[in-house]
C-alpha cells in the first residue's frame, strides 16, 4: 500500500488540515515544505502553551485595548505620540487585519508608508508597534511578534549649533524691554527647559543669598491648546538648585520690582501663563528671526490660494532684526555648551541640566571637549614629531 503524502500540494501551496482545540478544522498552507513544517511546529507549541492562535481580534481592537489600559499613567506628550502612531500610521495600513495574520512584511509596509518622516517620528511608530505586538504575545493572540526586527530609518534631525557669545549679546539686545527678555535670560544663563521657565515662581528664587539661586520645583505642561500648572517635572533629577550669574540675577531683581504676580512669567493680570500667552512669548523671538524654509513655503501657498500677497505686519519701531534662527531649546543647549567649555566636571553639568543619566549628558556634549584643536594639538604634535636618535655610548 503506497505511503500517504506528508502534505497535499495544489500546484502552488503545500497544505495540511489540522484540528483546533475547539473542534474546528483549519487549513495551514505554505509555499515550501520547510515553511509549512515550521508553521505546524509553531501551532503545536502554541497549543501546548494554551495560546489562542485562532482569535479574531483585529490590530485596531488590540490597539484600543492596549492604549486604554496604559494611557492613564503617561504624560500628555507620550499619549499624543501613541495616538498619532496608532491612528495615522498603524491602523490605516493594518488596523483591519486579524492580529494572528500580521507578518513582518505587513509591519514593513507600515514603515514604508512613513518613509518620508524623520528618524524621530519613525522611532515612535516602531516603539508603538513593538509594544502592541508584545502585548499580543503576552495575551495569547500570536506566538511571535512580527515587529521584532522592524527598525526606524529616516533622516536624523540636524543638531542645532549653540549660539556664539556675539549672538547671545545680539539676542539679548533684540528682546530687551519685551516680555520675552526674562524667558531668554533664564534659558541662556540658567539652562531651564521651556516648561520649567513657564512654571517658575518668585518663591522659587532667592536673590538675597550668596550666590543668588533658583530652585526648580514645578513645571507648566503645554500641550494641545492647554496649559496645566502645577505639572510634574520631567524626572526626579529635574528638581535642582541653580546658582545665578550676576547678569541674570540683576535682570530678575529689576523684573521683580515691576510685578505683583506670584509667577516670574505671567499674563497681563498676573495669572499663570495660558497656552496662547506662552506661545506669544516665543513669537516675540520668532518675529525677530529670519523665516524658515517651511514658513516661507507656507506663506507662498497661502498667497497663491488667496490670489494676493499677505499684508505685512505694521513695522514696529526700534525692533532689532536677527540674522540667525533661535529656538527655546537652543537657549538651553547654549547654556550647557558654555558649562562644558569651562571645563566643569561632567557630573556637575548633569546636575545643573537636570539629566537623569550622565550618559545622556556625555552623548550630547562630549564632542564639545573631545575634539577642540587646542586640546588635540599636543597629541597631534607628538604623533608627527621626528623620532629622537639614540644617544651614542661614550668609549
Amino acid at each position: 500500500m503506497p505511503r500517504r503524502a506528508e502534505f497535499y500540494f495544489d500546484g502552488t501551496y503545500y497544505r495540511k488540515r489540522i484540528k483546533l482545540p475547539d473542534g474546528r478544522w483549519k487549513d495551514v498552507r505554505a509555499r515550501t515544505k520547510e515553511e509549512l513544517r515550521s508553521k505546524l511546529y509553531d501551532m503545536e507549541t502554541a497549543q501546548r502553551m494554551g495560546l489562542v492562535l485562532d482569535g479574531e481580534a483585529t490590530v485596531a481592537e488590540l490597539a484600543v485595548e492596549w492604549y486604554t489600559n496604559r494611557s492613564a499613567g503617561l504624560s500628555a506628550a507620550r499619549q499624543g505620540d501613541y495616538r498619532i502612531a496608532i491612528n495615522h500610521h498603524i491602523c490605516p495600513v493594518i488596523g483591519a487585519m486579524r492580529v494572528r495574520d500580521v507578518k513582518p512584511e505587513h509591519c514593513q509596509r507600515v514603515m514604508a508608508q512613513a518613509a518620508e518622516l524623520s528618524n524621530s517620528a519613525q522611532q515612535k511608530i516602531v516603539s508603538t508597534m513593538k509594544q502592541l505586538f508584545s502585548c499580543a504575545v503576552d495575551n495569547g493572540l500570536t506566538l511571535r511578534s512580527p515587529a521584532e526586527k522592524i527598525k526606524a530609518k529616516g533622516k536624523k534631525a540636524e543638531e542645532k549649533a549653540p549660539l556664539t557669545r556675539e549672538q547671545c549679546a545680539q539676542l539679548e539686545a533684540a528682546v530687551k524691554g519685551t516680555r520675552a527678555y526674562i524667558f531668554v535670560m533664564l534659558g541662556l544663563y540658567a539652562g531651564l527647559r521651556r516648561e520649567e521657565i513657564c512654571g517658575l515662581r518668585w518663591q522659587d528664587i532667592d536673590l538675597q543669598s550668596t550666590p543668588p539661586r533658583l530652585t526648580v520645583n514645578h513645571a507648566m505642561r503645554l500641550t494641545g491648546s492647554r496649559a496645566e500648572f502645577p505639572a510634574p517635572l520631567k524626572s526626579k533629577a529635574a528638581h535642582r538648585t541653580i546658582p545665578l550669574p550676576p547678569g541674570l540675577a540683576q535682570a530678575l531683581r529689576d523684573e521683580k520690582k515691576r510685578t505683583n504676580s506670584d509667577f516670574v512669567l505671567h499674563t497681563s493680570d498676573g495669572s499663570p501663563l495660558t497656552y496662547q500667552s506662552a506661545r506669544n512669548i516665543v513669537s516675540v523671538i520668532d518675529r525677530r528671526c529670519p523665516m524658515t524654509e517651511g514658513q516661507r513655503k507656507r506663506r507662498e501657498r497661502i498667497e497663491q490660494e488667496r490670489g494676493k500677497p499677505i499684508a505685512s505686519r505694521r513695522p514696529q519701531k526700534n525692533i532689532t532684526k536677527l540674522t540667525f534662527r533661535v529656538t527655546p531649546h537652543q537657549l538651553r543647549h547654549t547654556y550647557a555648551t558654555r558649562l562644558v567649555e569651562s571645563g566643569m566636571n561632567i557630573k556637575q553639568i548633569q546636575y545643573l541640566l537636570g539629566h537623569d543619566d550622565v550618559h545622556l549628558t556625555l552623548s550630547i556634549y562630549s564632542h564639545v571637549t573631545q575634539n577642540r584643536p587646542e586640546e588635540l594639538i599636543g597629541a597631534v604634535s607628538a604623533a608627527f614629531s621626528a623620532p629622537q636618535e639614540p644617544a651614542l655610548e661614550s668609549v
